[in-house]
């Protein structure tokens, strides 16, 4: 049996931000068409998901209540979270996201 979790050049590109956001470079990722995930909570499981109503989904589209994929990075006071495959800023609870 064969189970691809993820291409490579997702991997790679969460690497990208990865490293950017270590070196302390986050002003250089452009969010400006990152979904935005209202109402959002961490999913209780053995890997970090988050769970909410996103807007702005290339995929997805906007109004539906999504679990996302695995979390590799978040952020609760600048409001941004990096999954497997793409950003997403954060709510703050008032309808407005902080980045």
């Amino acid at each position: 049996m064969r189970i691809k979790f993820a291409p490579a050049e997702a991997l790679a590109l969460l690497v990208d931000d990865l490293r950017l956001v270590e070196a302390g470079r986050f002003n250089a990722i452009d969010l400006r068409n990152a979904p935005i995930l209202y109402n959002h909570c961490i999913v209780p499981l053995s890997v970090g998901m988050l769970s909410g109503v996103v807007e702005g989904h290339p995929r997805l589209g906007s109004g539906r209540k999504i679990t996302t994929s695995q979390v590799f990075y978040i952020d609760t006071e600048v409001g941004v979270a990096r999954t497997m495959s793409r950003w997403y800023r954060l709510d703050i609870g008032d309808g407005k996201e902080r980045h």
